[in-house]
C-alpha cells in the first residue's frame, strides 16, 4: 500500500480497525483521538505487528486543533496522501426528534460530524495534492439516507458529510484528489454491544441481507478506497450496510 495516512477517530471501534488494517498493508499511520492511553495501545499493537503509527492527540471541536493535527500528522509522516474523517460525536443520550432538539448538542454534532471533517480537508488537501495522488474517505452511516427517529442531528450531519464529499470530489479532481464516503450500517462495538440481547440482535440482523456489520468490513473498504487500486472513483457513497440499502429486510432501521 505504502500509504500515508491520518485516521481520525482511531483508539477504538471503526477507527482502530481502520489504522490497523491501513498499517497491515503497509501504509504509515497517525493514530487519532483524545485518550493518550488508548492511543497509545493501537500503537503498540500495530507495532507489534511490524507496522508504523503515531499517536497524535487532539479535540476536533477547535478550528486551530483540526489545523494542527494534520500539521503534526505531516511532520511524524513526512507527507500525506490519506485522510479518513472517522471521529464522531457520539449520538448515544443526546440526540432527539427535531421537536425535542437540544441547540447545544446540535450545535456540538453538526461541528464534529461536519464541519471538523472540512477544517481537516482543507488542511490536508495541499499536502495529498503535492503528493500527486491523495485520498480522502469520510466516514458517514445509512442514517445520512434513512434516518430513525430521535437521531435527528446525526443523520443530518452525515447527509450533510456526504454533500461535502461530493463537493470535494469535484473540486479537487483536477489536482489529483479523490473523496469517496463509507456509509456503514448498524456495526457491532464491544463495549456498546456487550449485553446485547438477543431480541435486539435479532431485530438488527433483521434489517440486513447478510450480517451485521463488524469493524473489519469498514476497514476493508477503506483500503480499497485509500489504495491506486481504486484511483478511478471517486464521490462515491458506498453504502456497506449487508444488502439493507438495496432491498427491505424484514426490518428497517
Amino acid at each position: 500500500m505504502g500509504e500515508l495516512a491520518l485516521v481520525t477517530g482511531s483508539t477504538s471501534g471503526i477507527g482502530a480497525a481502520i489504522a490497523v488494517e491501513f498499517a497491515a498493508e503497509g501504509a504509515s499511520v497517525v493514530v487519532h483521538g483524545r485518550d493518550a492511553q488508548r492511543g497509545a495501545a493501537i500503537v503498540d499493537l500495530i507495532a507489534a505487528a511490524g507496522g508504523a503509527a503515531h499517536f497524535v492527540a487532539a479535540d476536533l471541536d477547535a478550528e486551530d486543533a483540526c489545523t494542527s493535527l494534520v500539521a503534526e500528522a505531516v511532520e511524524c509522516l513526512g507527507a500525506l496522501t490519506v485522510l479518513v474523517n472517522n471521529a464522531v460525536a457520539n449520538p448515544d443520550g443526546h440526540d432527539a426528534t427535531v421537536a425535542d432538539m437540544d441547540t447545544t448538542y446540535w450545535d456540538h454534532a453538526l461541528r464534529v460530524n461536519v464541519t471538523a471533517p472540512m477544517w481537516l480537508c482543507r488542511a490536508a488537501i495541499p499536502h495529498l495534492a503535492a503528493a500527486g495522488h491523495g485520498s480522502i474517505i469520510n466516514i458517514s452511516s445509512r442514517q445520512g439516507e434513512r434516518p430513525s427517529a430521535g437521531l435527528a442531528a446525526y443523520a443530518t450531519s452525515k447527509g450533510a458529510l456526504n454533500a461535502l464529499t461530493r463537493a470535494i470530489a469535484v473540486e479537487e479532481a483536477p489536482r489529483g484528489v479523490r473523496c469517496n464516503t463509507i456509509s456503514p450500517g448498524f456495526v457491532v462495538n464491544d463495549r456498546r454491544d456487550a449485553d446485547m440481547t438477543p431480541e435486539r440482535r435479532a431485530r438488527l440482523e433483521a434489517m440486513h441481507l447478510t450480517r451485521l456489520g463488524e469493524a473489519r468490513d469498514v476497514a476493508h473498504a477503506a483500503v480499497y478506497l485509500a489504495g491506486r487500486e481504486s484511483e478511478f472513483l471517486t464521490g462515491i457513497n458506498l453504502q456497506l450496510d449487508g444488502g439493507g440499502s438495496n432491498a427491505r429486510a424484514a426490518a428497517l432501521g
